[in-house]
């Protein structure tokens, strides 16, 4: 399923997977793993999170 032009859902998860066992120290481990704990209880944080997480992921 594509999210954007350059990316789909199964990429994105695989590269989840791989930030979410990167340090305390990563910007994009801690990310994702606020996402997936939903820290916050907001739809709005969850919706800027997942936008960050997205721009990573075209990047790298």
């Amino acid at each position: 399923m594509p999210i954007t032009n350059t990316l789909d859902l199964e990429t994105l998860s695989a590269r989840m997977d791989v930030w979410a066992s990167e340090p305390d120290t990563s910007k994009r481990g801690r990310l994702v793993r606020m996402f997936r704990k939903n820290h916050g209880n907001s739809p709005d944080l969850q919706a800027a999170r997942l936008a960050l997480l997205i721009g990573y992921a075209e990047t790298a």
